[in-house]
């Protein structure tokens, strides 16, 4: 890409860049040449982002009539949040306490709304003592804001406990004790369940989201204080478990949405390598196994009813999560939450 187009690309593919290189940042903590350099480039990222920000339709406009996106903000708070969590520099931190720009109360997380990833990370700062709990009873320990402005420190103050509230609220609707019954709707057979395209993408990083603030509050020794009482970690736990197993098997239709998860590596035949060229005239509407077999792969899942039509022309049910393969890696998303619900 030329340098001028890369600069109109701006904060949004940074953004999500960032979020993929925190984790190799985190499992290569052994490595540690190998970790200043991803850390380095991970900040030189982050400051072209803030430098040029924008939408990437704005630089490839064909992208705007698939994948359109609403707004670059979250994308820059999710990044600064990881980047403070893999640093510990209060230059992060300061810029999520004075961006005025939390993003209230969210009803998902996906890729194009990644708010609730900064109010997760951001709260759980305030678990840790950065911050006032702004009068929540969780934790009240407030550290000193020493090398911050008095404008950031005062803000910080009022944010961090914000980004921990509105991390809350999401955690209330998807364990159904939202305010004034504000929940994620589920289907008869307990699966979240939020919009007919993809609906597993959703239900897949809710889940994960669910199974990072359980540990956060272990870890704290803490609960949450919702209008129906106080939610525990093993509730969240609870609540993470009921829909990795609706994925797995669990479910109405005693299916698994995944592809061959147990079955990886078996039955090669059926992976013979079929172009991009020519492949949908082929193939689209043959009844013939798939040519190109993604092991792990998730499909988009079922209906508001537990329904489910496995068909390549029902896109709508069988099409894979790919977002998630390369965004929030949907098949790890899944092991994860199982590995830890396993422990």
């Amino acid at each position: 890409m030329e340098r001028n187009n890369l600069r109109k690309t701006k904060t949004q593919i940074v953004g999500r860049f960032l979020d993929g290189l925190h984790p190799k940042i985190k499992r290569s903590s052994q490595l540690t040449s190998y970790t200043n350099q991803l850390l380095a480039h991970a900040k030189q990222l982050f400051q072209f982002a803030r430098n040029y920000p924008g939408l990437h339709q704005n630089s490839i406009p064909v992208i705007d009539k698939f994948y359109s996106s609403t707004r670059y903000e979250d994308e820059l708070l999710l990044a600064t949040a990881w980047l403070h969590r893999a640093t510990n520099d209060r230059t992060y931190l300061n810029y999520l306490v004075s961006t005025g720009k939390t993003g209230g109360t969210r009803s998902l997380f996906a890729w194009d709304d990644k708010y609730v990833g900064a109010q997760v990370l951001a709260g759980r700062l305030v678990f840790e003592g950065q911050g006032s709990s702004g009068g929540d009873n969780n934790n009240n320990n407030n550290k000193s804001s020493t090398g911050a402005s008095s404008r950031s420190s005062s803000t910080g103050t009022l944010l961090l406990p914000q980004y921990k509230s509105q991390a809350e609220q999401f955690i209330w609707s998807c364990v159904q004790e939202g305010n004034n019954n504000n929940n994620l709707q589920k289907t008869p057979g307990g699966l979240l369940w939020f919009q007919p395209w993809i609906k597993l993408q959703y239900a897949a990083t809710a889940t994960f989201v669910v199974t990072v603030c359980s540990n956060y509050l272990t870890a704290a020794h803490a609960s949450i204080q919702c209008s129906g009482g106080l939610v525990q970690p093993s509730d969240l736990m609870d609540l993470a478990r009921s829909q990795a197993d609706y994925i797995l098997r669990k479910n109405p239709k005693e299916m698994s949405y995944t592809r061959r998860i147990n079955r990886i590596n078996q039955d090669r035949q059926d992976s013979t390598p079929v172009a991009r060229q020519g492949g949908f005239d082929l193939w689209f509407n043959s009844k013939a196994p798939n040519p190109n077999v993604l092991d792990g792969a998730v499909v988009g899942g079922p209906d508001e009813n537990d329904g489910y039509t496995d068909s390549r022309g029902n896109f709508q049910f069988a099409k894979p999560c790919h977002l998630l393969l390369h965004q929030h890696q949907h098949p790890l998303v899944v092991v994860g939450v199982s590995a830890s619900l396993a422990s």
